[in-house]
């Protein structure tokens, strides 16, 4: 086993807690020596100071993680093209503090990354490792009153009368929105044709918001714009329906008795496949994790709408997403999962799964919304997923994708767009070449 040196983070983390050596030291039960040492990587982290640092601080061992750098190494190749791997990795692992400076002032450059409200919103989950205890908890606490499933939809439009003073109208809009609230009058109507798991979400949606608005605006306070916090109440008001209608627990539970299977989780749920998969990419609760899911939904033209990861998988902030990624083969077998063995420049190695889900028929000549939606976890978790059977696990079989073409290194890639971002490009004019980047 090779020795893992931790010392930027074991110093970061001291400094955010405001402590000296001597005392970080006391509490760790180590000598000031041995912790300078740490600090300045003259020695491994071992599992016992390991375990020592989680218990004691009250922080996910996955903190001193190499792959805790995985995504900040993807954010400054994509602004630092032509800086070696393995130079961005020594810096992100060494002056962390510094290197966050870096990409926030990479952040407020215009026309280079996504400066949306939506990409902050997703950076504010990806900082909560995609589960925030505190809605999960209260959203298993109401399924727990609610009691048996079959008895929940009545049963969660009787609390909204009871507890919050809102009636439900079912079956009151045709077309439009799933939900509207009238605030006016606290009347709650839902649209015909929904499933009854997805009337339960919307149901827990406005509990949520109605019951919970102070804990909703207080999780989204940190957010910067009030477009953000706006979006944020929202989506922590989506993860509580979620828990609601799946609770941790029992969610957990038959996830790993079913190996993951979707389908058969999304029918003993009563929940979409879709929903399944988000709900599956947030069970990361401290003492009783899942496995550790990356999400993502993508349309045909590689729209990326939806991305949620727990752990480090680089999805780029900047261009587009690699065409040989399976998410966008999904689209060739409507209805159907596909998998993927997918190796990353950087030597990682994951399982993918992706399938297309439809929205609703809203008649004749109507366009319906199409996406492909994907589940993707670390190589070493695939056996834990019914997926992995009959499937070739080494890294040697993987198919090679990238982050997508302007931050992808793979030079001789058969499906590249566009040359590597900063890289020169050379013009030959004595040969016609495979890999061309002009008009013709």
């Amino acid at each position: 086993m090779s020795k893992h040196f931790a010392g930027a983070r074991i110093r970061t983390l001291r400094r955010t807690r405001n402590l000296t050596q001597q005392e970080m030291a006391r509490r760790l039960s180590l000598s000031t020596s041995y912790l300078n040492q740490l600090e300045n990587d003259q020695r491994p982290l071992t599992v016992t100071v390991l375990m020592a640092l989680s218990r004691n601080f009250d922080i996910d061992p996955a903190f001193f993680s190499p792959d805790h750098d995985a995504r900040t190494i993807s954010e400054l190749r994509e602004a630092f093209p032509t800086v070696p791997d393995e130079q961005l990795a020594d810096l992100a692992a060494r002056y962390p503090e510094f290197v966050t400076e870096v990409l926030g002032l990479a952040d407020r450059a215009p026309l280079l990354v996504d400066d949306s409200p939506y990409r902050l919103v997703r950076d504010f989950f990806y900082e909560h490792h995609n589960y925030i205890h505190e809605l999960d908890v209260l959203g298993e606490e109401l399924a727990g009153r609610l009691g048996d499933p079959q008895l929940r939809l009545t049963r969660l439009s009787t609390a909204l009368d009871r507890d919050l003073g809102v009636v439900v109208r079912f079956r009151k809009i045709t077309t439009g929105p799933r939900r509207i609230y009238h605030p006016e009058n606290r009347e709650l109507h839902l649209r015909t044709g929904l499933s009854e798991a997805q009337l339960c979400f919307e149901l827990a949606l406005q509990y949520g918001l109605s019951g919970h608005a102070d804990l909703l605006t207080g999780l989204a306070a940190p957010l910067p714009t009030e477009e953000a916090r706006g979006i944020a109440v929202l989506a922590l008001a989506q993860y509580f329906a979620a828990a609601v209608v799946m609770p941790y627990q029992a969610m957990l539970t038959t996830a790993e008795e079913f190996r993951y299977d979707i389908d058969r989780l999304a029918a003993h749920f009563g929940t979409g496949f879709e929903t399944t998969c988000h709900r599956l990419s947030t069970l990361n609760r401290p003492g009783t994790r899942g496995v550790p899911f990356f999400f993502v939904r993508t349309d045909r033209a590689g729209n990326i709408s939806k991305r949620q990861s727990a752990t480090g998988f680089h999805f780029s902030r900047a261009g587009g997403s690699c065409p040989l990624w399976v998410i966008h083969r999904a689209f060739e077998t409507p209805g159907r999962v596909t998998r993927q063995v997918a190796g990353m420049p950087d030597g990682r190695h994951y399982l993918w799964i992706a399938r297309t889900v439809r929205g609703q028929a809203h008649g004749f000549g109507q366009p319906r919304k199409e996406f492909a939606v994907g589940l993707g976890c670390d190589l070493d978790q695939a056996e834990r997923l019914v997926y992995a059977q009959g499937l070739d696990l080494s890294p040697a079989s993987a198919t090679p994708i990238g982050p997508g073409c302007t931050s992808c290194p793979r030079e001789r890639c058969p499906q590249r767009a566009f040359p590597h971002a900063g890289r020169r490009v050379v013009v030959d004019l004595d040969a016609t070449l495979d890999f061309s980047y002009t008009t013709y």
